[in-house]
């Protein structure tokens, strides 16, 4: 191995008849007498042209989702006409495991609950901006706008694109800071003196490992070669590595005075809501809409619920820690949750994303996009995600992910993660499998992030196998294949795949009892590395990786039969680990029972990919997945 700091050694009830029936013969007085009707309906319906008055059936369906909900039992099937639904459902009863209360979409038709309400009755206000009433706020910094089922910016500097995981951000030139206050210095501040007093800043500060607003208390213009400035509220995280610095990145808003870019809005504490549209043109002639609801589906106290086939825009699911059974599947969901004002940075204001909470729920399926937090949270028992596309993640840039996994016992399998600010998975659960996922283009807006990462957690036996991790090449302390942070432990690593990646894998501080076995580590600069060559690596096993690129090992770690392989793969440039006859690693291997189970020849090979065999699949399978919502790419 070239240019080694290290050198690696050779080293649940009721009857139920199967067939759906409509009631349509049926007379019905009312909903409000459940138990007269248990053992007759299996099937209700729910259309934008019912009414909540009518018997549910598919001749005369309920109007709302909700009433479908308030009449559903076990076993029963709610079945929604095609439209959109402005809706936050809460489900008051649960089905059974052998039972569950379904809520589908009929016959395949496109239907969509809305977190969102339309505005209306613009009038011109000049330079392209209209105005109109906006009667509900859900705070500075929370609210959000959508022109033709796309999110436009509130009004801010510098000006940005639509595409809200790379945003057009200023860069710092120089900066003071006390632990409450920082100045910074930017040559592009010309901005007459006092304009940004008031405004939200987000920055990056320090190594940028996450994103944190503060109220900007004074400012002052560019004149001639000496640069202006902002001086604002600063929480202080760490005096070393988070004050802000030259070099790092941040955005301007909350103010009126800085709407002057189409795409842009604002909404003023009296409740009017100015909006240059996209194309700087009438919004009479677009649908313009504001988020108002958190959820569209509420199952804090409900178990055994199914979802199926629904669509989720500017709002997203909950589930309760009684949530039991809860199976989500085939859905889309875009826009679950928006902030921009988090002034640590490593919380998001609320828990956001698909929530699972309960114990055995099921996420499948499913595409999950744009979230200003986590993708999917999960903080139950033996949670199951699986076949699912999420992206365009925590473009708030503070420290979430695209799946936090903070469960006991929880299965990410098969799922593809790309453009999220941060991490692609945060980890702070206990035994769980990650497997077969697929994770690239993260730490978008962050520094020391991972495709996988944990900090100071015992792992418990988790289990992290067969997934590809790729394309985070960042700046500060870069971007990292497998992060085990802040002393983590216990966890099992074997064939992964990870490259173009700044290191491969990074273990910090006392990393024990990790076992890494036949992983296939590429990387931009280190293979594998650590914060502290002298941190106690005792009960950590390394062997049978390729490695391609120098190490940096903690003590008293096992790291016999690791190689370099020297990039004899099938096709290196194009990331085709797959070994060629002859290279170094074949029936090179130790023999690691179970993990090098099922070789083909003497001995396992060295790396991930064994000659011979089909090379293992990762990452949700796009043709079962349905499509986006608005025909925008996944």
């Amino acid at each position: 191995m070239p240019n080694q700091s290290r050198s690696i050694h050779g080293t649940s009830s009721r009857r139920r008849p199967s067939a759906i029936r409509t009631q349509a013969d049926r007379p019905r007085a009312s909903v409000d007498h459940l138990e007269s009707r248990t053992l007759l309906s299996t099937t209700w319906f729910v259309s934008p042209a019912g009414l909540d008055t009518n018997p549910g059936t598919i001749a005369a369906p309920f109007k709302t989702i909700q009433h479908g909900a308030d009449a559903a039992g076990p076993g029963d099937t709610v079945f929604i006409r095609g439209g959109v639904y402005h809706e936050s459902v809460v489900v008051h009863h649960s089905g059974t495991s052998a039972a569950r209360i379904t809520f589908k979409n009929y016959n395949n038709e496109r239907v969509t609950l809305d977190g969102s309400d339309p505005i209306t009755g613009w009038s011109a206000a000049g330079n392209s901006v209209y105005t109109a009433p906006m009667s509900w706020d859900l705070g500075q910094g929370f609210n959000q706008v959508f022109v033709d089922g796309r999110m436009v910016n509130e009004a801010r500097w510098p000006n940005t694109t639509l595409d809200i995981s790379h945003p057009v951000l200023a860069t710092v030139g120089s900066a003071t800071s006390t632990t409450t206050v920082a100045t910074i210095k930017d040559l592009a501040l010309t901005q007459p003196a006092g304009f940004w007093v008031g405004a939200t800043i987000r920055i990056g500060s320090g190594q940028g490992w996450v994103n944190q607003t503060g109220t900007v208390t004074a400012s002052t213009p560019t004149v001639g070669a000496t640069p202006g400035t902002v001086t604002f509220t600063y929480l202080q995280h760490d005096p070393k590595y988070s004050v802000p610095k030259a070099g790092n990145h941040y955005y301007l808003t909350g103010l009126a005075t800085a709407l002057d870019a189409p795409g842009e809005w604002f909404r003023s504490s009296a409740g009017q809501l100015s909006l240059r549209t996209p194309v700087s043109d009438n919004p009479t002639g677009h649908l313009v809409e504001a988020k108002v609801r958190q959820f569209g589906f509420d199952m804090a106290n409900a178990a055994y619920v199914r979802i199926d086939g629904l669509n989720f825009f500017a709002c997203s699911i909950n589930t309760g820690n009684n949530s039991t059974g809860v199976v989500i599947n085939h859905i889309t969901a875009r826009y679950l949750q928006h902030f921009v004002i988090d002034p640590g940075g490593y919380l998001p204001p609320t828990a956001g994303g698909i929530i699972l909470r309960g114990t055995y729920d099921v996420l499948q399926n499913s595409v999950i996009s744009f979230t200003a937090g986590d993708g999917v949270y999960i903080s139950g028992t033996s949670v199951q995600v699986a076949n699912n596309v999420i992206h365009d993640t925590d473009y708030a840039g503070i420290d979430a992910a695209s799946i936090r996994i903070g469960g006991y016992g929880d299965l990410i399998d098969h799922n593809t993660m790309y453009n999220t600010g941060r991490d692609a998975m945060l980890f702070s659960g206990n035994v769980a499998r990650i497997i077969n996922n697929i994770a690239h283009d993260y730490g978008l807006q962050t520094t020391d992030c991972g495709a996988f990462y944990s900090y100071g957690y015992n792992g418990h036996g988790t289990i992290l196998a067969y997934n590809r991790f790729y394309n985070a090449v960042l700046g500060g302390f870069g971007g990292v294949g497998i992060f085990f942070d802040g002393a983590s432990t216990n966890f099992i690593v074997h064939h992964n795949i990870i490259w173009n990646v700044n290191s491969a894998m990074r273990l910090n501080f006392d990393s024990k009892n990790l076992q890494i076995y036949n992983n296939t580590l590429d990387a931009t600069t280190w293979g594998m590395d650590t914060n502290d060559p002298t941190s106690d690596w005792s009960g950590t096993i390394i062997e049978n990786n390729i490695i391609t690129h120098p190490v940096n090992f903690g003590l008293n770690a096992k790291t016999p039969n690791n190689i370099s392989n020297h990039k004899m793969f099938v096709d290196y440039a194009n990331a085709n680990f797959s070994l060629i006859p002859g290279a170094p690693a074949v029936d090179t291997g130790l023999l690691i029972p179970p993990y090098t189970n099922g070789y083909v020849g003497p001995a396992p090979d060295i790396g991930a990919l064994e000659l011979g065999l089909p090379a293992f699949v990762s990452g949700a399978k796009l043709s079962t997945l349905p499509p986006d919502p608005v025909g925008l790419p996944l």
